[in-house]
């Protein structure tokens, strides 16, 4: 072979080395792409269990599309006037508040669900909800220690006040404390933290506005579970860690105590034990097919109110299982 023919196949090989190069370096980056897409997926799949962040919102609607486009109704026949029965056994047609809604169509049903009742405790969501999203923009972290103030600690609901004033705990714990048991000290810490700008923030997003006197409607207020099943407001990790937190709450006798044991609810309640307001309201995980219940009372002696926010709660999953059941 002469010296051109050499040179030439030299330069061939380096071509075909530089080649094989490439398609190494490619075939690495290939593989890493597809093995974080697949654990993506994966911690999507399994550890997302309690929201849906697909951006598939439907509110107020009473249709629903199936898979083959056929399009068909769906509704609560019958179920309001069995509640409005259960509801006149304690002579309370005009003291509570329902509103129902399956979160897959949008389908809802109502009893005076636009009036307003006082929040109470069920302002404890929204401030969660803008405690968290000041963890989501870096500016606090959930390990961060607040030190309680003397004019934080409340006895009224919760154990915390008993820790005093100077007492260090973390973000993280006040949120349990607050969302768990309710504790009136770990929420008057947690305010502490936010301006009035960020909790407006929180309503404005929902699209509701409330007084100084903190009245809400069961309609209005169940925006705030939507913006956390949807994940509106929060990142999809931190709308899974809020609903998460409302699953493990202490309060367990009002509207799970009218469910089977093995479902799910995500939930907050609220009480004025003076003025005689109690609520529940929620995510009810019905298995492939959740739903949102409010149950708001006024005026009732609050034993009654439990026994009927228990009963709406177990005629409403009756009714829908009913539903589901002819679906299968």
């Amino acid at each position: 072979m002469d010296d051109e023919n050499i040179i030439i196949s030299k330069k061939k090989s380096k071509k075909i080395l530089l080649l094989i190069f490439h398609l190494l370096i490619f075939s690495v980056l290939l593989n890493i792409f597809l093995v974080i897409n697949l654990n993506n997926a994966k911690y999507t799949g399994d550890a997302l269990r309690l929201i849906n962040s697909s951006g598939n919102i439907l509110i107020d609607s009473d249709v629903i599309q199936n898979n083959l486009n056929d399009t068909f109704i769906i509704h609560y026949d019958g179920l309001k006037d069995q509640l409005l029965q259960e509801i006149e056994k304690y002579n309370a047609t005009d003291n509570v508040g329902i509103f129902l809604q399956d979160i897959h169509t949008g389908t809802w049903l109502g009893i005076n669900e636009r009036e307003g009742f006082i929040s109470a405790s069920l302002l404890k969501i929204p401030i969660m909800m803008a405690i968290l999203k000041k963890v989501e923009r870096g500016e606090i972290k959930l390990t961060d220690k607040i030190t309680l103030t003397q004019e934080e600690l409340n006895n009224q609901y919760g154990n915390l006040y008993k820790e005093g004033a100077g007492t260090q705990i973390s973000v993280e714990d006040l949120l349990k404390a607050m969302i768990l048991s309710s504790d009136n000290t770990a929420k008057n810490a947690l305010v502490s933290q936010l301006s009035n700008a960020e909790m407006d923030a929180v309503l404005n997003h929902v699209g509701i506005s409330m007084g100084n006197d903190g009245v809400i409607s069961p309609r209005d207020y169940m925006r705030m579970f939507k913006a956390l099943y949807y994940s509106t407001f929060l990142s999809p990790d931190l709308s899974e860690k809020a609903l998460d937190l409302t699953t493990n709450t202490q309060e367990n006798d009002l509207i799970s105590a009218g469910l089977p044991y093995e479902i799910q609810v995500a939930h907050k309640f609220g009480i004025i034990e003076d003025k005689k307001q109690l609520h529940d309201c929620g995510i009810v995980y019905y298995p492939n097919n959740p739903y949102m219940l409010c149950v708001m009372t006024k005026d009732i002696e609050l034993s009654d109110s439990k026994n009927l926010i228990q009963n709406i709660s177990k005629e409403v999953y009756e009714t829908i299982d009913k539903i589901e059941n002819k679906k299968a």
